[in-house]
């Protein structure tokens, strides 16, 4: 394994490590782009985007880890772009650099949480996309996951830590504070708001990308509030079943931030081998072009 810096993109200010495999990759193997998690560093959430390009690269798949425009080592971009809009654009150019590096014309992207927004952006928007995971992204409400939703909390009765956490809460509420004012300085908290697409919208992307020939995987740990049953994806937005190539997990001992040496044992080596079966661009499919 081979693991260098580099920089890139329109203003050469997109800062990266590049992992490729001893003796170069494998026939067929899409690179995996990973990038920053919120505000943190493109290493990852306790190194889990440095451990999933480590594996990947152990089997034969290079990776490009880098640090969105303003964050970490990258250099801000100069424009009035949105956070999303402007992380389609860094994914983007990090598919132009590798593709004129290596000559590679499909990729696999990789986002948890908001990095789900510009995963799922560029993937609607680039054909060059050919796999995509997202961790704890897009999920909508239904009456059964309402239903579930009131049986956990009533788990709180039984569980010292969540009875803990909610008589905490409760005070906090009785006290005057609201749940996003600090209970002892009365300070704001910052809030940090995502708006999803909506659940029509959400759709017709993910048919139009397996139409496309896209494979999805959509990865949900048990820290993801918002979905409490696997079959709630596919019932959420009224399929009877997921389209082709979309395939949807539900890992409820695993928490959102992989923090635990065991879950990051198990779902590293689960993803890279999701990546590897995620099928390269062929002359069916036609040539990947730039969206």
């Amino acid at each position: 394994m081979k693991e260098r810096a580099v920089s890139f993109g329109s203003h050469n200010g997109l800062v990266g490590v590049l992992c490729e495999p001893d003796g170069g990759a494998r026939p067929g193997a899409l690179p995996i782009l990973l990038f920053n998690i919120g505000l943190n560093h493109r290493v990852g959430p306790g190194r889990l985007n440095v451990e999933l390009a480590r594996e990947a690269a152990g089997r034969g798949v290079p990776s490009l880890r880098f640090d969105l425009a303003g964050l970490g080592d990258s250099e801000p971009r100069n424009d009035s772009r949105t956070d999303v809009e402007r992380a389609v654009l860094d994914l983007k150019e990090a598919m132009d650099f590798l593709q004129k590096r290596g000559g590679h014309d499909g990729f696999v992207v990789v986002g948890l949480c908001s990095g789900t927004d510009g995963a799922h952006g560029v993937a609607v928007t680039d054909e060059r996309v050919r796999g995509a995971i997202f961790i704890d992204g897009y999920a909508y409400e239904t009456p059964a996951y309402r239903f579930w939703r009131k049986v956990e909390k009533a788990r709180t009765l039984v569980s010292p830590f969540r009875l803990k956490r909610y008589l905490r809460r409760t005070l906090r509420r009785l006290r005057g504070f609201s749940g996003d004012v600090d209970a002892e300085t009365a300070v704001a908290e910052p809030i940090f708001d995502r708006t999803f697409p909506s659940p029509e919208q959400f759709r017709r992307d993910i048919e139009g990308l397996s139409s496309r020939g896209t494979h999805c995987l959509f990865f949900y740990t048990g820290d993801a509030y918002f979905l409490n049953r696997v079959d709630q994806f596919t019932t959420m937005v009224g399929w009877t079943r997921p389209p082709a190539g979309v395939t949807a997990v539900h890992w409820p001992e695993v928490d959102h931030l992989f923090s635990s040496i065991v879950s990051r044992a198990r779902a590293v080596p689960f993803m890279t081998e999701w990546a590897l079966a995620v099928p390269p661009v062929t002359k069916a499919s036609g040539a990947a072009q730039a969206g």
